[in-house]
């Protein structure tokens, strides 16, 4: 990957993320991209840079692949760090689900599948993602077919930094074991997967509560577990269904260890 100064031209503002601020450029080949630096309120806050940073190292070890949002590049202009990534035309996954998007229901297993994929990559580069959540995933249409890319990687951290840390994701998607121990594993990210394919194919979330930290208790808790997915979806296959339940596990040990092996048996769901 390059780094360094790129030759880019901004042609106008995307968004403003927690820590960054997104910009639309265009690369001295045409290509269309976003530029992605950090807030100059953040310069010096170092805790916060070094996140950054380190997001931007991960993205290009994890590029390129058909899920990710790729890098194409970082630099440091005026003592502030920024990354060029892909520019993706869709949406949020959080988005389509908000809309009730009618691509979700028609392409449901082929959206679960994709983000998979993305998050086995990530963990066979011994990595974790540790904010795996659908604001997350990226969805566009390309020449009619869906494509699923996760972003934000300001959060992961390698494979065998377990912990334990004060910072673990968004508690709507966290494991047990990060709500009690506040230590993370790859299965971490498993069982955030499982929340995300549980919602998409039943259209309820897996735990409830009356309140957000409720429902925390609930998701945390070795008593409570989800309604199987055939209560909500007839349709579903029960090898299917099995899997999804299976990366819901509360304990570690009865969970799939990475997404690699939650891949591999989603793969043999086509054999």
């Amino acid at each position: 990957m390059a780094s360094g100064h790129l030759p880019y031209r901004v042609i106008g503002d995307f968004a403003v993320g927690g820590v960054a601020n997104l910009r639309k450029v265009r690369m001295s080949d045409g290509t269309i991209a976003l530029l992605r630096e950090l807030q100059t309120s953040k310069l010096f806050r170092f805790a916060v840079r070094r996140r950054f940073t380190e997001g931007t190292r991960h993205r290009q070890v994890l590029s390129p692949h058909p899920n990710i949002q790729n890098s194409l590049g970082s630099g440091s202009r005026f003592f502030r760090p920024y990354e060029i990534i892909e520019f993706v035309d869709g949406m949020t996954l959080r988005s389509m689900m908000t809309l009730n998007d009618y691509r979700i229901k028609e392409n449901t297993e082929l959206i679960i599948r994709q983000i998979a994929q993305g998050l086995s990559w990530v963990h066979e580069h011994r990595l974790m993602h540790l904010d795996v959540k659908p604001e997350n995933f990226l969805v566009q249409r390309n020449h009619n077919v869906i494509e699923v890319k996760l972003t934000d990687f300001d959060l992961t951290r390698e494979a065998s930094d377990n912990g334990p840390h004060r910072q673990m994701g968004t508690p709507a998607f966290m494991a047990p074991e990060q709500f009690i121990d506040h230590v993370s594993f790859p299965s971490s990210d498993v069982f955030a997967f499982g929340l995300i394919a549980y919602q998409l194919l039943s259209g309820h979330i897996a735990f409830s509560g009356k309140t957000e930290k409720k429902l925390w208790r609930h998701q945390a808790s070795s008593q409570v577990h989800p309604r199987a997915l055939h209560e909500w979806n007839s349709a579903i296959s029960p090898q299917l269904e099995f899997i999804v339940m299976k990366c819901l596990e509360k304990k570690l040990a009865d969970r799939y260890r990475d997404m690699t092996q939650v891949l591999q048996a989603l793969n043999r769901l086509e054999q």
